[in-house]
């Protein structure tokens, strides 16, 4: 192969990746972005709206909440959930966001609900005034199990910005610290990640983050690290099987990928 053949090969296969590049802009800065099994992405805007996007950068449609919801879980993507801190409220939204519900938290659940994610049937809380983790019986009636985090030294609430559950496990990101994993019993496992994180998602058995120009992935089981290179600077990463999502500001870009 000569190397005027290789260059032609390159800039073929850069012109392609380009080809294969899209953008969004939205109209208010991205607080926050996940993805929901299926590969769809979602945002939360700093004026309360949610959006929906497929990997071909069509949005599948919105919501607008008054501000933006405390915690958003997309869940399967079929139904995805919602936590309002303010007004103690949750619920669940349609698959193109067109049907919402939402209902009340029960005050005797927990005195001060920091951060509310769902379980089957169920929901973990935070709650801020013992400094608990609780969960809800089937259909949310009654509380089943609660934990109290004394292996957490003494820290501000507002570092906790996310609980979620994956694979039979909780996690509850500390923006100070990393993500404390739990059992199902609300057992502590150990801490991943590091500090200064504002986000998390998984990937089968890894989870990500960004760090830098960076994207770090950790074995939930081995412990294992590896880290892929970011070709830009991205406030969020989200993975799917064959596209990247990089979101940053008002502008969401949309990139082939292979795990």
């Amino acid at each position: 192969m000569t190397r005027l053949t290789l260059l032609v090969i390159l800039i073929t296969l850069s012109q392609t990746a380009n080809s294969q590049t899209r953008t969004v802009t939205v109209d208010s800065e991205i607080v926050w972005a996940g993805i929901d099994r299926a590969g769809d992405l979602f945002v939360v805007l700093a004026n309360g709206d949610v959006q929906k996007y497929e990997k071909t950068g069509k949005k599948v449609g919105s919501h607008k909440f008054k501000s933006p919801p405390t915690l958003l879980d997309p869940l399967d993507g079929v139904r995805s959930f919602y936590y309002l801190r303010d007004g103690q409220r949750y619920g669940t939204m349609s698959y193109d966001f067109s049907t919402v519900e939402e209902k009340p938290l029960d005050p005797a659940f927990a005195i001060s609900p920091w951060l509310v994610c769902p379980s089957l049937h169920e929901l973990w809380i935070l709650d801020s005034a013992d400094f608990t983790i609780k969960k809800t019986r089937m259909n949310a009636m009654t509380i089943s199990l609660e934990s109290t985090l004394k292996h957490l030294p003494d820290k501000k609430m507002t570092d906790y910005l996310l609980i979620r559950e994956y694979q039979n496990y909780v996690f509850l990101l500390d923006h100070s610290s990393g993500v404390h994993i739990f059992n199902s019993l609300g057992r502590f496992v150990r801490t991943l990640g590091e500090k200064n994180m504002n986000y998390f998602n998984f990937l089968g058995e890894e989870m990500y983050h960004v760090s830098g120009r960076e994207l770090v992935f950790t074995n939930l089981y081995s412990l294992d690290r590896r880290i892929s290179p970011l070709d830009g600077s991205f406030q969020f990463v989200l993975l799917n099987d064959d596209t990247l999502y990089g979101v940053t500001g008002k502008e969401i870009v949309i990139l082939p990928f292979k795990p």
